[in-house]
């Protein structure tokens, strides 16, 4: 009999557990709206673990087989950096810096930081050689940033954290961003779309050099036990990157993380938003074990059916329930159609985890997702 933990192990090696195993990942939003109790401060610095105890709650609550610590390692606030904070603002509570910046971490969203000075810089002011060899921040959205804490344990907390809280049965994964996000980070995207195109070469050594650093707190989340670790590429689908580009700058810099983890002995697999069917099997080339979020039309362009058939032999699938048309906005009834159809078809490939194509929105009925661990146990029997 598997537990949660060997279930996914199995998918994740392309070996048949007793059933489909199920693991959405939450927004923050949702993990916020859920427990309205957290503080989201607390949460974004998990001050006293809040991070890691909100999305294993989540995971717990609703049945899930595995937990995504979606960054790890995050710093506490810098009380001395910090001029005011606003606690009346409905949205959520508001940081005023001395610096002049400001963010609002929302109740229902990934937090809004406003700077006083814009941050990007141009190409020409980028050093491959001055990119730090240890990682220092994790870049989740645009003009965001979460500084990772600094000393060993720290840098890996919400990972020992999430162990202790569901035990040795769930499988606990970490969370890495691609080497291209770090780019877009510092240039913005337009800036980084015109430096790929007329400054490759220094663009593949600010990649390189970004891989390595990201790679290096891959081997730590290794040692710290996660079972997997997740790479998040949100812009590595057609909306931003060509194939050619993919192929030729993208590709090298994401194998540099999935060397890493082959030699850690984990999988690996890559979370790509939107529309991705032009490239399946450049991303499973690189040599990842798996993939998400598979979004299917109208989010993105990929039928279930069709990503089974083309790389359902060679990776695992975690996907690829509609998470704005079906899941948050759709009846029970018709989220138990749609779930079973695609047990349907996932269940032919090698290895399929259910799950929510992107993240479960905020406002998602508790009770549609409620129903993903029910339906997997009737329907997802192999």
């Amino acid at each position: 009999m598997h537990t949660s933990r060997t279930r996914m192990a199995a998918a994740m090696r392309l070996e048949k557990p007793d059933r489909v195993p199920v693991m959405c990942q939450p927004a923050l939003g949702f993990v916020l709206r859920q427990l309205p109790e957290l503080d989201p401060i607390d949460v974004w610095h998990n001050h006293g673990g809040a991070l890691a105890r909100g999305f294993c709650e989540i995971s717990q609550r609703f049945g899930f087989d595995g937990v995504l610590i979606p960054a790890v390692g995050a710093a506490p606030l810098d009380e001395s950096a910090v001029r005011s904070i606003d606690r009346t603002n409905p949205e959520g509570p508001v940081v005023h810096f001395k610096n002049g910046d400001r963010c609002e971490y929302c109740r229902n969203d990934l937090p809004r930081y406003l700077h006083a000075t814009p941050p990007e810089r141009e190409i020409g002011e980028l050093d491959p050689a001055a990119i730090a060899e240890q990682l220092s921040y994790h870049p989740p959205s645009t003009r965001l940033r979460m500084r990772i804490a600094s000393g060993a344990a720290a840098r890996v907390a919400e990972l020992t954290q999430a162990r202790a809280l569901v035990g040795p049965e769930v499988s606990v994964h970490g969370a890495l961003y691609s080497p291209e996000d770090y780019l877009i980070d510092l240039m913005g995207a337009d800036g980084a779309m015109i430096a790929l195109l007329t400054e490759a070469g220094k663009c593949r050594a600010l990649l390189d050099k970004f891989a390595r650093a990201v790679a290096g707190h891959a081997r730590e989340q290794i040692a710290a036990g996660a079972d997997a670790l997740n790479v998040s590429a949100p812009w590595s689908g057609q909306g931003f990157i060509s194939p050619g580009l993919y192929r030729d700058l993208i590709a090298p810099a994401q194998a540099v993380l999935v060397q890493a983890a082959r030699e850690g002995g984990v999988p690996v697999y890559c979370h790509t938003c939107g529309a991705i069917g032009d490239r399946l099997e450049m991303i499973i080339g690189v040599g990842f074990d798996g993939l998400e979020c598979l979004d299917p039309p109208p989010l993105g362009n990929v039928e279930l059916a069709d990503a089974v058939r083309r790389i359902g032999h060679r990776a695992f699938i975690k996907g690829n329930i509609d998470p704005v048309h079906t899941l948050l906005r759709g009846t029970p009834a018709q989220v138990e159609a749609d779930v079973i159809r695609r047990l349907e078809i996932g269940m032919t490939a090698r290895g399929f985890i259910l799950s929510t194509a992107c993240a479960i929105a905020p406002d998602t009925p508790a009770a549609n997702v409620a129903l993903l661990r029910e339906l997997v146990e009737k329907y997802g029997r192999y």
